[in-house]
């Protein structure tokens, strides 16, 4: 009697984590309700993993509703495989994140329903890891961040599988810290372009995967990767050059008109000794015997 209660309790609980791993793993097939009950998870501010990979026979109508322990924490959702009956507005089956108060619900995102590949990991030539491959998914779109609220819920409804048809979710729940400082470094890490931080361990067990860049970022900044003081360098010198070019074919220039003009002088002077002097425009004053013969001529007059 006794090994076959233990056996309903294993059934019916999270699989927790070993000593060293830095979540807790959940079969949604045994954590969700009956019948759409909801069904209260304290993470307080350890990552969870939830799965389902199963040919349900009736329909499923899950319900979580997750909680931290502090209101600087908020949550990371990560959409790693949604495989699901795909419908017009989501119908039949569907993904959905949201929070409450009390009965009543506050916000609700988009339902999910799209088919969302498991992402790749993508390795250098040392196998060190470089870059994920979220395939036609992009990050952003995989994404749900609850930071309003220390609880958050989830919804999942599936309808009953046809032809044997074997549907596969799996989410990444990660609680962060919705800011960190200089001293948190040792445990934290922060999220490239948000003041988000994780536990430094999640990002090295692929839980958290935003300070790595996708495939796209991956193969097209391979020139970014250049040590940025040789570029600055590099485009320095190219404008200074270019500068010094066009100073020097200035100053050529003009010292080429200033050549030509003084030569035009020197050539005019040559030929015409009194081009440079304008023509006086003032007679020479009549003399003294030609005054004399005007007074006479004008007294016989």
């Amino acid at each position: 009697m006794f090994p076959l209660l233990l056996l309903v309790y294993l059934q019916a609980s999270p699989i927790h984590p070993l000593p060293s791993s830095p979540y807790t793993s959940y079969i949604l097939e045994q954590t969700c309700g009956q019948g759409g009950s909801k069904q209260s998870l304290y993470l307080n501010s350890q990552a969870a993993v939830f799965t389902f990979n199963s040919t349900n026979r009736r329909k499923l109508d899950c319900h979580l509703e997750l909680h931290l322990h502090s209101k600087a924490l908020g949550f990371s959702v990560f959409i790693e495989t949604l495989k699901i009956d795909r419908s017009s507005g989501c119908s039949r089956d569907f993904l959905q994140f949201g929070r409450d108060k009390f009965v009543i619900t506050t916000h609700l995102s988009d339902k999910y329903c799209d088919t969302i590949e498991h992402s790749a990991n993508i390795t250098n030539e040392n196998g060190a890891l470089v870059g994920y491959d979220f395939k036609d998914i992009s990050f952003p779109r995989r994404e749900y961040i609850e930071s309003n609220d220390v609880e958050m819920d989830i919804w999942l409804e599936l309808q009953p599988a046809q032809n044997n048809q074997i549907k596969e979710v799996k989410l990444v729940v990660a609680p962060f810290r919705k800011s960190c400082n200089e001293e948190d470094g040792e445990y934290y890490k922060q999220c490239p372009g948000t003041s988000r931080c994780f536990r430094r361990e999640l990002f090295s067990a692929g839980i958290v995967k935003c300070a790595v860049k996708t495939v796209e970022e991956t193969t097209s900044s391979h020139f970014l990767s250049l040590p940025l003081i040789i570029i600055l360098i590099v485009v320095i010198t190219i404008i200074a050059t270019l500068v010094r070019f066009r100073i020097e074919m200035l100053l050529s220039n003009s010292e080429n008109n200033n050549t030509q003009t003084l030569e035009n002088l020197k050539f005019r002077n040559s030929t015409n000794p009194t081009a440079c002097y304008p023509p006086s425009s003032q007679e020479n004053p009549p003399s003294y015997d030609e005054v004399v013969m005007m007074g006479f001529m004008d007294m016989d007059n």
